[in-house]
């Protein structure tokens, strides 16, 4: 499994301005302090103790260094749990549309979305 854009994708152009950004989560935050590393280090770190490959885009050279290093720590199974319950239900594969007033995910029509059901 490969997490393509695992850190939220911030700067997606479909994203409304309320939408809450991960890597503000106060409870990230406070796993990440504890740590002394930053939250898209602990959301890295998660993706990988999980076994799952990531992807993460930057251009800053120091978040680039930064999503290198999360191999000198693991987090806790109550970590893992914490960061496990953030889960809003909500994918980011597609852009969402606007259809008869509701905003629907594009291919939420494709018979394997949101994929999980394809393996």
């Amino acid at each position: 499994m490969t997490a393509y854009s695992p850190l939220g994708s911030g700067d997606r152009p479909w994203a409304s301005a309320d939408e809450p950004r991960l890597l503000d989560d106060p409870k990230l935050g406070a796993i990440a302090e504890k740590y002394q590393k930053t939250a898209a280090q602990v959301v890295l770190r998660w993706q990988v103790q999980r076994g799952v490959v990531c992807v993460p885009k930057s251009v800053t050279p120091s978040r680039i260094q930064q999503n290198l290093q999360v191999c000198d720590f693991s987090l806790s199974e109550e970590d893992v749990r914490q960061v496990e319950a953030l889960d809003r239900g909500e994918r980011y594969i597609v852009p969402a549309v606007e259809r008869d007033g509701q905003r629907v995910w594009r291919d939420a029509e494709h018979p394997h979305f949101p994929f999980h059901d394809a393996f």
